[in-house]
């Protein structure tokens, strides 16, 4: 039931967050920062787990000496060689997600596009199946609704 009128589901929600766009507006601020303090904290603690790896491993191999004289590794010096290591890792990310993603936006064109030829098809069945009273009726109804959802936004 749902997975049949979710593109419905979908106009409904966009439809309400144009007429309460003060309440979207908060919610996808709200959920934007939430998501950036998720990633801060996940660079963080990965930042300082590959900081501390790199300080044991020199430690253990005793390499301690060339890489300071290499990298001059202080404190600065782990923060930039991590810096560095993460942002490789991101451009991976980056790339994989670059060959993957026109795939999913061909998808979703050809989902959008079935989902409106769908819904009009169903829609010009329904309203040639009416009788003249009846689309009447439903014209009125939904100029009702629209006043009525003007009040709200006044």
């Amino acid at each position: 039931m749902i997975r049949k009128n979710l593109d419905l589901i979908i106009l409904g929600l966009l439809i309400s967050s144009l007429i309460m766009y003060d309440v979207t507006f908060e919610l996808l601020e709200e959920f934007f920062h939430l998501i950036f303090e998720v990633l801060h904290n996940l660079f963080e603690w990965v930042e300082l787990g590959v900081e501390q790896v790199v300080e044991k491993v020199f430690h253990i191999l005793h390499i301690g000496e060339t890489v300071a004289y290499l990298f001059i590794s202080e404190r600065h010096g782990s923060q930039v060689v991590t810096f560095y290591f993460l942002m490789a890792v991101i451009l991976y990310f980056l790339v994989r997600l670059s060959k993957f993603a026109p795939n999913v936006y061909t998808n979703l064109k050809r989902a959008l596009l079935m989902s409106w030829i769908r819904r009009k098809t169903q829609f010009q069945l329904f309203w040639h199946g009416l009788s003249t009273l009846q689309k009447a009726a439903l014209f009125a109804a939904a100029l009702f609704v629209l006043v009525l959802g003007s009040l709200f936004i006044i």
